[in-house]
């Protein structure tokens, strides 16, 4: 008992330090870091070894993030100082003279599109500028494209999460499919309603329903449509594409028989007037560096599997085991297998390599235009470099608290206390699991490698469905990634807003709970009632239900 209340001081540490202290995160994950190395060598028998490697695989998966957010600062700051954000700006404007419809099809529609194709941050970093320009609030802006993204996470970057999580349960995928559509519709349409409140409280909620409920059901319907036929990898992208067209539909239809858009007047008090365009840049222009990205990325899914997985770079950590034995825990001592291939940087999959190539892109177009400055662009690369080290250091030091807490067991031994405390309430508490992973190591893929099997065998334990288990841990740690330290930085960082980390994680936190909650509901009624799920199975005996 004593053990698992040890475990749970670096993360209460980090919670403190970042939102009561209101320190910096750099700051925050160098304490809680401490404390966690701390309590792993003194109570949890943590090796040189172990330390060695963890520290190596935080350092590596730094080097991972730490790529794109450099590479996602330079090409902000090259189109906001070469003023193509605001011509961006004014064609939005122009198009959705409503603000109301634009932050809300921007924060939560047109992030999940490019989640579906990057990830990594890019949504956040991409869409919450625009929404600044646009004449938003910056606290508005980035927590919007956050918490709005979150429903794309485990089918975005053409399905990356979602194949760690089947591959490492091994649940079928005629299995899992089902369950994964609930939960992401769950988290669709409270996304979308999230969005809602934070641009416009309550007030926003009660008459944005008149786009959310349309646009959500149809996405929910392709969105089912794709995965029964397997289609995992497209059923972010091709989703928030219809979305995006029945939105905007549902907006002209409205702006065509004359009625005005839900708070169409509130929200245009809210911001102030765009800036008008400094350059002769067209739409083209200003949107070109973004196009290619789209492109480039969508370009790379026609190489073949075998020659993106080939051309990668990534080391290999040998296995590790703490020191003694606890008699306590289930697994004594507590082992990590060897790691080979760590998160690998692949050429044709990395979103860095687009970053950079639209930024050159950008740069070109500039000079094209007759509005090339060097010292802007030194000015762009001078405030990157200014942006990246502190977001640099964090992305170590958080990321290394992550890796000596799950390489020591501590984060094993806290999860599995959390579902012999619940027992059979376990379903309802599930997706909060989930949610911590991804606080914990900042993305689904990982968080799934984390807390993955581990749900998966505490559903075997509980003999309860495996699949509804999985599907809510992968769902769940999708959602999480919207509060995610390392991601809310990288957000905050491309939009200057990296002393609001604090305030970012108190609006959105409590959105991610409720959602969780949500999930968790739904998870339980499901286990709690399994021929439910056999109705959406079509099938007449649910024991393959309680077994996946």
């Amino acid at each position: 008992m004593l053990l698992t209340l040890l475990t749970l001081i670096p993360l209460v540490a980090l919670l403190i330090c970042l939102m009561v202290l209101k320190l910096s995160v750099p700051k925050s994950g160098a304490i809680s870091l401490g404390l966690a190395v701390a309590l792993a060598f003194v109570f949890f028998g943590f090796t040189p070894l172990g330390f060695a490697v963890a520290i190596g695989k935080a350092l590596w998966l730094a080097l991972f993030v730490a790529l794109i957010v450099w590479a996602a600062l330079l090409l902000y700051h090259l189109v906001s100082d070469f003023g193509a954000i605001t011509v961006v700006n004014a064609s939005i404007e122009r198009v959705l003279k409503d603000k109301f419809v634009a932050f809300v099809l921007l924060a939560w529609v047109f992030t999940g599109m490019l989640q579906g194709i990057a990830g990594f941050g890019v949504p956040s970093v991409i869409v919450a500028p625009i929404l600044i320009a646009l004449g938003f609030s910056p606290l508005k802006s980035v927590a919007a494209a956050l918490m709005g993204h979150s429903w794309a996470v485990t089918f975005g970057s053409m399905g990356a999460a979602y194949f760690v999580i089947q591959n490492l349960t091994g649940i079928p995928p005629e299995h899992l499919r089902y369950p994964l559509w609930i939960f992401c519709t769950v988290n669709i349409f409270l996304a979308g309603i999230g969005v809602c409140w934070i641009g416009f409280g309550a007030k926003g909620i009660v008459k944005g329903l008149a786009y959310v409920i349309p646009v959500a059901t149809l996405m929910s319907m392709v969105q089912l449509m794709l995965v029964s036929n397997e289609m995992f990898h497209l059923a972010t992208i091709l989703t928030a594409a219809a979305g995006l067209v029945w939105f905007f539909g549902l907006y002209k239809i409205r702006e065509f028989s004359g009625r005005k858009s839900p708070i169409s007047e509130e929200a245009a008090e809210a911001t102030e007037p765009t800036e008008k365009p400094k350059h002769k840049l067209s739409l083209v222009q200003s949107t070109a560096p973004y196009a290619l990205i789209l492109v480039l990325l969508l370009s790379f899914q026609a190489i073949p599997v075998e020659i993106r997985e080939a051309v990668a770079l990534a080391p290999s950590f040998p296995a590790t085991a703490t020191s003694f034995t606890d008699e306590e825990s289930s697994v004594v001592p507590f082992t990590v297998p060897e790691a080979r291939n760590y998160s690998p940087i692949r050429l044709f999959v990395h979103p860095v390599f687009v970053l950079l190539i639209a930024s050159g892109t950008a740069c070109l177009i500039y000079k094209k235009a007759g509005i090339w400055d060097a010292g802007k662009f030194r000015n762009a690369a001078k405030l990157t470099v200014k942006k990246g080290i502190p977001a640099t250091l964090a992305l170590v030091s958080l990321g290394s608290m992550s890796l000596i807490m799950m390489d020591s067991g501590m984060t094993f031994r806290l999860a599995r206390a959390i579902g012999d405390l619940t027992g059979d309430f376990f379903p309802f508490i599930s997706p909060f699991l989930g949610v911590l992973a991804s606080f914990l190591t900042g993305n689904n893929t990982n968080a799934n490698v984390l807390f993955g099997a581990l749900q998966y065998n505490i559903a075997q334990e509980l003999n309860v469905s495996t699949a509804m288990m999985a599907a809510s841990q992968t769902m769940s740690a999708g959602l999480g990634v919207a509060i995610g330290p390392t991601l809310v930085l990288m957000a905050a960082l491309a939009t200057k807003q990296e002393e609001n980390v604090p305030a970012l994680l108190k609006k959105l936190i409590p959105l991610v709970l409720i959602i969780a909650a949500a999930m968790g509901i739904v998870n339980y009624v499901l286990i709690e009632n399994p021929w439910l799920m056999c109705q959406i199975y079509g099938c007449e005996d649910c024991g393959h239900y309680v077994l996946y």
